[in-house]
């Protein structure tokens, strides 16, 4: 296992570390909650910076979601089943940076 100490793997690291963060309070947020928004701001901002380490598809998928949780019209049924989605979305992100910064 080699560590790299790299700004590009630190910054892997503290995205992980937000996506964690967000994946661990998502639960207790209201749905009109603008935190995840400007997370997905900022991984939006990332994944353009180093289009190597995260799929856009997964990272739009995860904009989509935050996005469709807002609507505060859905069934709750359908709520949970986003936030779901999201999290898988965060799931892949911690794993990918994960894997970026320390293998």
């Amino acid at each position: 296992m080699s560590l790299r100490l790299t700004d590009a793997g630190l910054l892997a690291l503290a995205i992980a570390g937000f996506s964690a963060w967000l994946a661990w309070i998502r639960p207790r947020l209201q749905t009109e909650n603008n935190w995840p928004l400007v997370y997905y701001l900022g991984l939006v901002v990332y994944q353009k910076m180093h289009s190597e380490i995260l799929s856009p598809n997964f990272v739009y998928g995860g904009v989509l979601c935050a996005m469709l949780i807002r609507f505060e019209f859905m069934p709750e049924k359908l709520v949970t089943f986003v936030r779901w989605l999201e999290l898988i979305v965060l799931v892949y992100i911690i794993w990918r940076c994960v894997e970026f910064a320390l293998f």
